[in-house]
């Protein structure tokens, strides 16, 4: 579990640091002070650097777009992943770039630029030599740029960055896929899912479910969904023959209500039902990972949320998941409050505040932030 976490160069966050993280962390902050952006920087240190979720994290804000009226790109400084670094700037070759970790990490996450030679040995066998800034000028054939991620003395190449005009580099943003159905740990430093202010992708959504139910977690969820309406007995995903086959909307949730002889999909139970069965799935599909929300309350009625947020600190602690969520209700923050107080060692709550370009976290004790409701003092 991270205990801290500390942000250099990624998006809006020249440098941020969160001295303390728990097992359930909520986040607050204006328009634009960070709060999906923390949890983007959470997703790509979980997946160490992915260059898959480093091309999904473009993807996701349309950052790889492209346009018959644009001037072909003449340097790989104009690569879509310059939108990933603070200034929407890649670090020129020996910059610091990215750095994502724990704050007291000795060997944090780095990602940034190096350029290598190619080498041609008298056998065939082509290797790169990695050079130095001084070491690189234009008169010098055979060298690449590329995106790479160093950990301590580890290194290792990502993404070629001056490709930009080849079939391979269009193939490679075509190509992606925003579905991580169920992250393997090999290759990863956390296990992880991600529930976004659109919830799932329903073909994943279906692919989480089939790894939960008929096992001990799937009364979990059904649970879960009784603090909206306590007839649901059942969920099951079924093929949807109205839509075209293998699309992502071929399965669909269907819930068995007490009372009716038929079931009912999902969707038709309200945004409510529909929100709290995506979070619930992500969070028991997240044991000994990390979980992420983006605006925690959308669809759930201020009235269920301290329910909730009750089963999400419970089963945090029980499957031993990391939780990260936004959100900028006033409400959703007075319900994660009322629980956190019952759980004192399980939460921690932060506030981002933009000033002067540079974006501060500001932490709250349990006892401060329910004074400062109390007091009816704008914590958001």
């Amino acid at each position: 579990m991270l205990q801290s976490f500390e942000i250099k160069n990624f998006r809006l966050f020249q440098h941020l640091q969160v001295e303390k993280l728990s097992h359930v962390n909520l986040l607050v902050g204006g328009n634009n002070a960070g709060k999906t952006t923390f949890l983007e920087a959470i997703e790509l240190y979980a997946s160490n650097g992915s260059s898959t979720v480093l091309l999904e994290l473009l993807e996701a804000r349309q950052e790889t777009w492209f346009s018959a009226a644009q001037l072909p790109p003449q340097s790989h400084l104009a690569h879509p992943l310059r939108h990933l670094f603070w200034g929407h700037k890649l670090p020129q070759i020996g910059e610091t770039g990215i750095i994502l970790g724990d704050i007291s990490s000795l060997s944090p996450l780095h990602l940034h630029t190096a350029a290598y030679q190619r080498i041609t040995e008298d056998s065939g066998i082509i290797k790169r030599l990695r050079l130095s800034a001084h070491q690189l000028h234009e008169s010098m054939a055979d060298f690449e740029i590329f995106l790479i991620k160093e950990e301590g003395q580890n290194t290792q190449i990502l993404l070629q960055l001056d490709d930009l005009l080849s079939e391979r580099y269009h193939v490679a943003f075509n190509s992606t896929s925003r579905f991580f159905y169920q992250p393997q740990k090999s290759g990863f430093k956390y296990l992880w899912q991600m529930v976004s202010t659109d919830n799932l992708p329903n073909r994943k959504l279906a692919a989480l479910w089939d790894l939960t139910s008929l096992t001990p977690l799937e009364s979990e969820i059904i649970a879960a969904l009784n603090l909206i309406d306590e007839r649901v007995s059942g969920v099951a995903f079924v093929e949807d023959m109205s839509q075209k086959i293998g699309s992502s909307e071929s399965r669909i949730p269907l819930v068995k209500i007490e009372g009716i002889g038929e079931p009912l999909p999902l969707k038709s139970m309200g945004d409510g039902m529909t929100r709290l069965f995506h979070i619930i799935v992500a969070l028991v599909n997240a044991k000994n990972g990390i979980l992420l929300i983006d605006e925690f309350e959308n669809g759930l009625h201020w009235t269920v949320q301290p329910k909730v947020w009750n089963i999400i600190f419970k089963l945090a602690k029980k499957l031993n998941v990391q939780v990260f969520a936004t959100t900028h209700s006033r409400d959703c923050v007075k319900a994660f409050d009322t629980i956190w107080n019952q759980y004192p060692d399980l939460g921690a709550f932060f506030r981002l505040d933009a000033k002067d370009k540079t974006i501060k976290a500001t932490e709250y004790a349990s006892e401060t932030l329910t004074d400062a409701l109390e007091m009816d003092v704008e914590v958001r």
